[in-house]
């Protein structure tokens, strides 16, 4: 069976053009949200048409329902395939049968999805589904390999720090896995990029000690600029362990998660996402009843 040509989505809201030719499969790519489905991944869908193979995908979205008697998509929620790679069986694959272009997330869960792909639906090293799982759904008692972690924090800072270079890096470590060997080159590469992300969690430390115990069981950092993604899942799982609820406030979002299973985000009118990660252009205190009530509800 051919390779496929792989291609790495930063954003589902900045979903590429799709290819004009073959067809096409993808992975941990969710469906953008709110208005943007209908601007980005819709379109998306209907120009593939028939040439859409399978969409396999463990972000609930409203809109799966309409796709729920299309044997193409796969779609199971995080508590179910807490990351993508699982999702990605060999009966699955052989099902799809010959495909032209692979598309996925450009992170740790989307790369390691492609990779499995590419390997007929077999780990690229032992526990690698267990490593993602870690990276993918932490607090909920995974556990992360030494190597499943360090590629997961090259990947990390890659992606926030050369954000020009992250795609190309994510097919250079593909093929090196695939090939069964990472080159030293390559190697050195990875520590490097991972020693880098290190630092830069040390140097958010600070941010951290100025969090707030706004309410028993929330714990709000609010910041006077915008962040980079990495940087606030680093924050928010931080803020998560030492509380029920992690909140992060920037100028013009804000951005809420929880380990905790039985919280349902999705339920604030204001956010959306999924239930241990929401997002939305709201301030904080404009959802603060709605996450007590959430909270005192559990309790």
């Amino acid at each position: 069976m051919k390779r496929p040509a792989l291609h790495y989505v930063n954003s589902p809201k900045q979903l590429p053009a799709p290819p004009k030719q073959g067809r096409v499969v993808t992975l941990d790519l969710a469906f953008a949200a709110e208005d943007r489905y209908e601007r980005a991944t819709r379109p998306f869908i209907e120009a593939l048409g028939d040439r859409l193979a399978a969409w396999i995908d463990h972000h609930p979205h409203p809109a799966w329902s309409a796709y729920a008697g299309d044997p193409r998509f796969v779609l199971v929620d995080k508590a179910t395939a807490p990351a993508c790679p699982q999702l990605v069986t060999p009966e699955r694959i052989a099902a799809i049968g010959e495909i032209d272009h692979l598309f996925a997330h450009a992170d740790f869960d989307g790369w390691l999805s492609t990779v499995k792909y590419l390997n007929g639906g077999s780990e690229p090293w032992p526990g690698a589904d267990e490593d993602a799982r870690a990276i993918d759904a932490p607090g909920q008692g995974f556990r992360c390999s030494a190597r499943g972690q360090r590629i997961a924090d090259a990947v990390a800072r890659s992606r926030d720090a050369a954000p020009t270079k992250h795609e190309a890096l994510l097919r250079e470590l593909a093929e090196a896995l695939l090939g069964g060997e990472i080159p030293q080159p390559l190697q050195h590469k990875i520590d490097s990029l991972a020693g880098e992300l290190r630092a830069r969690r040390a140097s958010l430390e600070s941010l951290l000690e100025q969090a707030e115990d706004d309410h028993p069981g929330i714990l709000v950092l609010s910041l006077q600029k915008m962040i980079s993604p990495g940087d606030k899942k680093f924050l928010l799982q931080t803020l998560e362990e030492r509380a029920t609820i992690g909140v992060v406030e920037e100028p013009t979002s804000v951005t809420v998660a929880t380990f905790d299973g039985r919280i349902r985000l999705t339920t604030v009118p204001a956010l959306h996402g999924t239930d241990g990660f929401a997002w939305g252009k709201a301030r904080y205190d404009a959802i603060r009843d709605d996450l007590i009530g959430l909270l005192e509800g559990e309790t």
